[in-house]
């Protein structure tokens, strides 16, 4: 780090959805309430908060069971609520399953030599095979249940037998958690994709970088994010995703790890989102979300300081007025009656304001956001159903900004500084068409395309002012002291991403075999510049020496300019073709086995590739159960991953970037704009990438291969009694292979030199390279313009990336039921994650570089000592999730959360100033010139945070009701420290070698203080 700034310029219980059959109309306001609270619980289809198994992303379901009777029993399956009929014929061995049924309530009816011998109610959710229990093994029984420990409500009737449950999937072996809106709403909890993870104890929040989520033990860059099928990663970093509306979900499916070749490989998590449907019954609603201005029920964070006394975080001044985050209106039902039906909703944020207050400046900030979405879902017949999904978004953000006449005194407003403006539009299109071609054949289709544009910033300021800071000499702190508060010129922002799917499954006997391929292609125009006036830092350190290794002038006044260009248009293409197969190897064992060919290929600013990058994964798993009847299972998964390398890296490697730094003495400062005049440099420039962009051999070494890594599980599922459910799941994963860039030229330099090339100097800038592995490196080593490979050792550029990650995770949940009206789900986590490698992003020294072109590798002084517990080891996890409801209608929801501290570093610059890891400052592992290895400064302390819901739903008549909820987050206000300054120093050294300290080193980041936030719903039916 230099200046604050990144030097190498490179570059996120389960509840049962029970369904309550009444025998007979309730009585009163408490019969209607509780039937609609039941409904609620329906609505999402799907179970929040609990463990479910997938076989492959889908906006639909299916169903799937064993008939004793064998193929002389005939089942009819009907949904009334789209119209769906179908017949289905069992094999000789009784069995049957169908797919491609859009999620809801269906009805399986059993008939035998012409006549019904009972039914079943099952509720199909999307992405979830639903087993169906045999009616022979109901009808044993008068008064019992059958228990088991999926999360989708089955009604059984038969022989005046009647009884709810919750079956486990045993007809394939991956696993992974399901979560219905409907029920996440009533917890007091975030509604995002991240929010709706983190109900796991599994999953990880990382409150110290990205404020995104790991999973699996990856960093936040690495998991992928679905809609309707779609991957909308957002694949120019790799964190996060461009996301619909949280109110247009219906269930958010969460997978940590160990998933099948036909979803888009991994080394993280995957979470994948269905959008809610239409049915036959018109239904219309109005969602409020209001949240009280600044004051008890919203807090403000408290400041931090460094051991000075000084503001490390100056927070305390910052207000929001009252504002309505967000409403939506919203309506469904049929256009045409059991075939075309509409889900559509209109979003608004009015201006929600706030203000903010820096060092310098105060700033009063508005935020207006609204969006309108389309579902459409055409039944074309009860084999055929297609489905479109169009969503358009506008963002747009105005800022005032004032003078401070005094520094952190928010009641010295000053003259006004300007204004910027922002406006962004997002949209969305993804169309999924399913087709049953007879009882064994199954085809489906996806395609989808997401955009995200910004018009050219605005800003009074212009973009040729320079951007101007001084840096104490005693506090070390940066003030901004110019006329503009950005560095950067303004520019205009494009991003778009398409891609298609499409797979054809087969049943064979006792064989089920998908082939499918997908292909996504990406395209980014991101330019950035430093602005025309120029970046400048004061600086006032007497005795030091500047780190382009002049010293500074004697009174130590000097002021340092620095420049970047980076930036352009770039293409991104990843490809795969898969083929997994399930096979019933036995009565009770599903075997899975699964190969999947992925090809990365990033293109360079002129649409040239450089590089394509395949790679073969392997899948394994397998499925047992137990006792033939659903409710204790074994599971185990095995298999080879990897993950495509975002396209900052095509920006980043393959562009002509520029960044360097000018030292300089000064004679005066300009007394409107700050910048300083009667300049004359210090030293040489220092410049970190050369402005030349890089042939395709400078770019990459040749043999550069795809990441990858391994994963294993095992768990064990199982039913205790009629409510109870356990899970128990052992994982582990290794990284085998990374790619990463270097800087170290001077390496490639003394290699080349001694062996055979003694007049050789390498000025290739940082290309990429797979760390601790052989890399052949193609130059004009003999300078005759003809290229050659020479192969250097892997430990030129340091040690080879490792991360390990080994967790067991025990859940224990209870369902509701009319008996028991509450659902807890208890799950615990044991983890250890270490290494020298966080992933795709380093969290481990905050200096949050591009994914995949971190400082790591750019000098093997670096990597000294980089081996310990990683940024994201936390060893214990806890988490308690739950809602009971009271037969009033009123519900108190809560969630709970604590977890053991995270692992620390002291980051100081590296003793050697002749030592090209010297350059980036305190990045490296020493403090004070002595070793600190990663992850030994100690822990923060235990975090804890407890959050409150109380809810009531209110039946007004049959067609009317109305729910209110008032959430509460942290509502102790607990104020724990989540992370603290790890760099020990400033980056610079007095002339006896001993480094200036950061006085800020130590200073605390604390957790998000209460937040309250008020909730009506009203539908109509």
């Amino acid at each position: 780090m230099k200046d604050g700034r990144t030097v190498n310029g490179k570059g996120a219980t389960r509840l049962a959805a029970v369904v309550h059959e009444q025998a007979g109309s309730n009585a009163g306001a408490g019969g209607s309430a509780r039937r609609f609270r039941r409904t609620m619980l329906a609505m999402g289809l799907l179970v929040a908060l609990g463990a479910n198994v997938v076989q492959a992303q889908s906006i639909t379901g299916g169903l799937y069971g064993r008939e004793p009777g064998g193929s002389n029993v005939t089942l009819e399956v009907t949904n009334p609520a789209t119209g769906y009929h179908r017949q289905l014929h069992p094999d000789s061995d009784g069995r049957y399953n169908v797919g491609g049924l859009n999620p809801g309530k269906y009805t399986v009816t059993v008939s035998q030599d012409g006549h019904a011998i009972g039914t079943r109610t099952v509720i199909v959710s999307a992405n979830v095979q639903t087993v169906v229990p045999a009616l022979t093994s109901v009808a044993a029984s008068t008064t019992g249940s059958v228990n088991a420990t999926n999360l989708d409500a089955i009604r059984v009737t038969g022989h005046a037998t009647e009884t709810q449950v919750i079956p486990i999937d045993v007809s394939t072996p991956e696993f992974s958690n399901n979560y219905s809106m409907s029920v996440v709403n009533q917890l007091p909890t975030g509604r995002g994709p991240e929010s709706v993870a983190l109900l796991s104890s599994k999953v990880k929040y990382d409150n110290q970088t990205t404020g995104l989520v790991q999973m699996g033990g990856a960093s936040p860059a690495e998991n992928r994010y679905y809609y309707n099928e779609f991957d909308s990663t957002y694949d120019y970093q790799g964190l996060g995703a461009t996301y619909l509306p949280a109110e247009a979900i219906s269930s958010t499916q969460v997978l940590s790890a160990n998933a099948g070749v036909s979803w888009t490989s991994t080394t993280g998590g995957t979470i994948a989102s269905t959008v809610r449907q239409g049915t036959n019954r018109f239904q219309a609603g109005y969602s409020l979300y209001f949240t009280p201005g600044t004051s008890w029920f919203n807090p403000r964070m408290p400041d931090s300081y460094t051991k000075g006394g000084d503001y490390y975080h100056f927070s305390s001044s910052n207000t929001h007025s009252a504002n309505v985050v967000n409403q939506y209106l919203w309506a469904s039902g049929a256009l045409v009656k059991d075939k075309l039906f509409f889900f559509a909703m209109l979003g608004n944020s009015p201006d929600n304001t706030s203000v903010s207050n820096s060092q310098t400046r105060h700033t009063d900030t508005a935020n207006r956001d609204k969006n309108g979405l389309l579902n459409l879902t055409w039944n074309i017949n009860a084999d055929q159903s297609l489905n479109v999904v169009g969503n358009r978004d506008w963002k747009s953000t105005f800022n005032n900004q004032y003078k401070l006449t005094r520094d952190y005194d928010p009641s010295s407003q000053g003259a006004y500084a300007g204004w910027t403006s922002s406006q962004v539009k997002n949209q969305f299109l993804i169309g999924n068409y399913h087709w049953q071609i007879n009882d064994d054949m199954s085809l489906r289709l996806m395609g989808g395309y997401l955009s995200q544009s910004s018009l050219s910033p605005t800003s009074t300021s212009g973009t040729n002012l320079p951007y101007v800071v001084e840096v104490d000499p005693v506090t070390q702190v940066h003030k901004n002291i110019g006329l503009t508060t950005t560095s950067s010129k303004l520019y205009p922002f494009a991003y778009w991403r398409r891609g298609f799917k499409g797979d054809f499954t087969w049943n064979l006997g006792d064989h089920k075999i998908t082939i499918g391929g997908e292909h996504y292609k990406h395209f980014i125009n991101n330019v950035s510049t430093t602005t025309d006036g120029g970046d400048w830092t004061y600086y006032t350190q007497p005795g030091s020496v500047l780190p382009n290794g002049s010293p500074a002038p004697a009174d130590g006044r000097y002021v340092s300019q620095y420049y970047i260009s980076t930036g352009g248009p770039f293409y991104t293409v990843n490809k795969a073709f898969y083929i997994d197969d399930y096979w019933q190897a036995a009565d009770r064992w599903i075997v899975y086995a699964g190969l999947r060919d992925d090809t990365f290929v990033n293109k360079n600013i002129n649409g040239q590739n450089f590089w394509r990058l395949p790679l073969l994964s392997p899948r394994l798993g397998v499925s047992w159960d137990v006792y033939g009847d659903s409710t204790m299972k074994v599971g185990a998964n095995a298999g080879k991953y990897t993950i495509p390398i975002p396209s900052s890296v095509n920006n980043g490697a393959a562009g002509a970037v520029t960044q360097w730094y000018r030292y300089y003495t000064y004679t005066g400062m300009d007394p409107n704009t700050k910048a300083p005049t009667g300049l004359s440099q210090i030293g040489p420039q220092e410049t970190l990438i050369n402005g030349q962009a890089p042939s395709a051999a400078n770019v990459a070494s040749s043999n550069i291969k795809a990441p990858y890594q391994y994963e294993f599980q095992v768990y064990v599922q199982k039913t205790l009694g009629s409510s109870w459910s356990s899970l128990a799941e052992l994982g582990y994963s290794s990284l085998k292979r990374a790619i990463e860039d270097t800087c170290y030229t001077q390496g490639i330099t003394d290699y080349a030199q001694a062996h055979g090339y003694p007049g050789y100097e390498d000025s290739s800038g940082c290309p990429m390279i797979n760390p601790g592995i052989a890399q052949v490196v193609m130059r004009d080593y003999n300078g005759d313009g003809k290229l050659e490979a020479l192969t250097l050792p892997g430990s030129v550029f340091g040690p080879a990336p490792t991360r390990k990650y080994v967790h067991l995770t025990l859940e224990l949940s209870h369902t509701q039921n009319s008996e028991e009206p509450y659902f807890l789900d208890l799950s615990y986590t044991w983890a250890h994650l270490y290494g020298n490698y966080d992933g795709l992003l380093n969290l481990g020294t905050r200096t949050n570089g591009g994914p995949s072109e971190q400082i790591l590798w750019d000098f093997p002084g670096l990597m000294e000592h980089s081996s310990g517990n990683l940024a994201g080891d936390v060893r214990h996890s806890l988490k308690l999730n739950g809602i009971y409801y009271f037969p009033t209608g009123l519900r108190i929801g809560s969630t709970f959360d604590l977890s053991t501290g995270t692992p620390q570093n002291c980051l100081g610059t590296y003793p050697d100033i002749n030592n090209p890891a010297e350059q980036y400052g305190a990045a490296s592992h020493y403090c004070n010139n002595v070793p600190a290895p990663l992850g030994t400064a100690g822990r923060v302390p235990l975090f804890w945070q407890w959050n409150l819901g109380v809810g009531y739903d209110w039946t007004i008549n049959e067609s009317n009701h109305l729910s209110l909820d008032l959430q509460v987050q942290n509502v102790t206000n607990r104020q724990g420290r989540i992370d603290a300054e790890q760099r020990y120093d400033t980056g610079s050294f007095q002339t006896d070698g001993s480094p200036i300290l950061n006085p800020s080193y130590g200073a605390a980041t604390w957790q998000a203080p209460r937040t309250t936030m008020l909730i009506v719903r009203y539908t109509f039916r």
